[in-house]
């Protein structure tokens, strides 16, 4: 189900979500208009492994989690859960490459998308913004990194 996105929410987006900490008052009254909200039941998948990469996605409410193929047909590993306040799908998205990963709600789950489409409108018109998001998504990329770091190094 998609929706359209209230200012509210906007506003609450830039308090919660690390991709959004290096927006002004003014990106977020102009990233709305190029968000779509949408409510998904569990279970319901977002993208699997190998798919093209059309959207980012802002987890509002609700985990989704991250799966990888493994060597072995029909096995895959966890390889994580994300909540409230995360970014999935960026990495492929800015590279435009293909999905790494499945995706997949685990509960009923609240996100918000941007599409190549939109993405684009920001970069072109909208400098500014493109790049205070971009600050954020590689904020969070970088995070998300040091902590696949960590848990790599635990293994050891």
């Amino acid at each position: 189900m998609r929706d359209t996105i209230p200012g509210h929410l906007c506003r609450r987006m830039k308090e919660e979500m690390t991709a959004f900490r290096f927006l002004s008052e003014e990106d977020v009254a102009l990233l709305q208009d190029h968000l779509q909200c949408h409510k998904l039941a569990a279970g319901e998948v977002l993208w699997r492994e190998g798919d093209p990469s059309r959207f980012i996605c802002f987890i509002l409410a609700g985990r989704i989690h991250m799966k990888k193929q493994t060597e072995f047909p029909g096995k895959e590993v966890i390889v994580g859960i994300h909540g409230k306040g995360s970014i999935i799908g960026a990495a492929s998205f800015l590279d435009s490459g293909p999905r790494p990963l499945s995706a997949r709600t685990l509960e009923e789950t609240s996100i918000l998308t941007l599409d190549r489409d939109n993405f684009d409108d920001i970069v072109k018109n909208h400098p500014k913004l493109a790049l205070n998001l971009f600050q954020g998504m590689i904020h969070s990329l970088s995070s998300r990194l040091k902590q696949s770091f960590e848990r790599l190094a635990s293994i050891f």
